[in-house]
């Protein structure tokens, strides 16, 4: 009998730590940093899997990884395993690793034996002081002929709907299968779901909901909001190849029509696309520019009129934009520097602000050649401070630490502070749509050097130092950089330092 109790308790103990689905699978890289953050996080069946991997690939496994497997494959429903590790890690590391945790652990799975050896009433007790969906079953389980079985599974609906999450419907609707409110459950799980999809927001989050709820309540909002969702990333790229992309996935969609047009703007710029990579439109407005305060001084802030709005390049300048200008012999530096970190999309750097200015003769020539309108060029210093802001009056910035950028863009140098550059794009964009404004290359602007902050009352192309505005992928933290400026000489070829063009009517 205490056998059979043994698997019943131990199946549900330490469960109550979490109320999180644990479907993940071990990729074959994880660690040991793994197994603890799974541990901690209540994943116990994605930790046991690690481990259980970690242990058969070596040949002398550490024997504080048996502790950690006990918990793990008790956590995860594996108890009869749980108990044989827990028995190895005592017999082979005695007092030493953990013997505290173990020796909780241990007592922990005695007290939850005693209770539901002890009686009817004493497991129910258990049963309701621990207050999972799991403890309950348990209970049902050992005394199925209780007349305290339905209110077990009253009150496994109950805990299913204190967390109100998705997975605790669907774990009543797993353990209760017979249960009275196996319907209130199904809709409920419906619900959550799409709550879930809804915070989310994302087409993968709608496509999740879909695939898991064919006919769920919200079917019909789910499709409407993941199309709509996908036309307005397709709208924003603004290029022919995203929108003819959208089109073969929601040909006869709501946004069809609108994606037709679209596309046959994309076409009629595309030359002018080719050119400029993705643009956005920035809406005038006004930058406060708040000067450092001294012990003794405290400065007044200034504010700065953006009155016309005007057409930013969403990213840096590249590498492969820039070769079309060396390969028609307008550009003189004809490959710049790229440090051995790559070319193509990414930042060019190593290029000065008189090299810059070729670059934009050029394509401004070939920007009228293609029908474009307006000036493209350097954005002064105000300007770039504008966009770097955004819609509002917090900076946001992505966490562009070289650490994360090797986490996100697979051909990055790995070296953790590498000082290196990435693909333009790999991060979000600011509320303004601009990408990198913070992080990847610092950015020439157009002005000419001053102590103070002149706010572009001191634009000159032909001056001897310029300004340079933003940060690199070293720079912490990047919400100080987007504060700070820097004296360059306008002939300084500079691995930090990139640039972006903005277009005036």
């Amino acid at each position: 009998m205490a056998q059979r109790l043994m698997v019943l308790v131990l199946s549900f103990f330490l469960v109550a730590a979490t109320e999180t689905a644990d479907f993940a699978e071990p990729s074959g890289v994880e660690t040991l940093t793994d197994v603890l953050s799974a541990l901690d996080a209540g994943r116990f069946r994605y930790a046991d899997q690690i481990i259980t991997k970690l242990i058969d690939d070596s040949r002398r496994p550490d024997q504080d990884l048996y502790y950690f497997a006990a918990r793990a494959a008790f956590g995860s429903g594996q108890y009869a395993r749980a108990k044989t590790l827990i028995d190895r890690y005592h017999l082979f590391h005695g007092t030493g690793g953990f013997p505290e945790e173990a020796g909780q652990l241990k007592k922990t799975i005695e007290d939850a034996l005693a209770a539901f050896a002890a009686s009817e009433k004493s497991a129910f007790e258990y049963a309701q002081k621990t207050h999972t969906v799991f403890a309950y079953a348990a209970f049902r389980d050992a005394y199925p002929a209780s007349q305290n079985v339905d209110a077990a599974d009253f009150m496994s609906f109950r805990r299913a709907k204190e967390v109100n999450v998705e997975i605790s419907y669907k774990r009543y609707l797993d353990y209760w299968p017979k249960g009275k409110y196996l319907q209130d459950a199904q809709r409920s799980a419906d619900l959550a779901a799409y709550r879930e999809a809804r915070q989310q927001n994302t087409p993968l989050s709608y496509q999740s909901y879909l695939k898991n709820y064919p006919r769920g309540v919200f079917w019909e909002q789910a499709t409407q909001r993941e199309e709509a969702l996908a036309f307005a990333k397709a709208k924003a790229d603004g290029s022919e190849r995203a929108i003819r992309n959208f089109l073969a996935v929601y040909p006869r969609g709501s946004f069809s029509a609108e994606a037709r047009r679209t596309l046959k703007m994309a076409q009629e710029k595309a030359p002018q696309r080719d050119l400029t990579g993705r643009t956005v439109r920035i809406p005038s407005g006004s930058y406060i520019y708040r000067a450092p305060s001294t012990k003794d001084v405290r400065s007044a802030p200034r504010v700065f009129e953006i009155s016309q709005p005007f057409i930013a390049m969403a990213y840096e300048v590249t590498f492969e934009q820039w070769a079309k200008c060396a390969e028609d012999g307008a550009c003189t530096n004809t490959e710049p520097n790229d440090e051995g970190w790559g070319r193509k999309n990414r930042p060019v750097i190593n290029v000065s602000r008189q090299d810059v200015t070729e670059y934009t003769a050029w394509l401004n020539a070939k920007w009228r050649e293609a029908g474009g309108l307006g000036t493209w060029g350097l954005p002064s210093e105000v300007e770039w401070a504008y966009m770097a802001r955004g819609l509002n009056s917090l900076v946001s910035a992505p966490r562009a630490a070289f650490e994360k950028a090797g986490q996100t863009c697979p051909d990055c140098d790995d070296k953790a502070g590498a000082d290196a550059t990435f693909p333009v794009g790999q991060f979000s964009a600011n509320s303004f749509g601009l990408f990198d404004m913070l992080g990847n290359a610092a950015e020439w602007t157009n002005d000419c050097w001053s102590d103070q902050f002149a706010g572009g009352a001191d634009t000159n192309e032909n001056c001897a130092v310029g300004v340079v505005r933003g940060a690199t992928n070293s720079t912490v933290p990047l919400v100080l950089a987007a504060l700070a400026r820097e004296a360059f000489d306008v002939d300084t070829r500079s691995k930090a330092v990139g640039f972006r063009l903005i277009c005036r009517p």
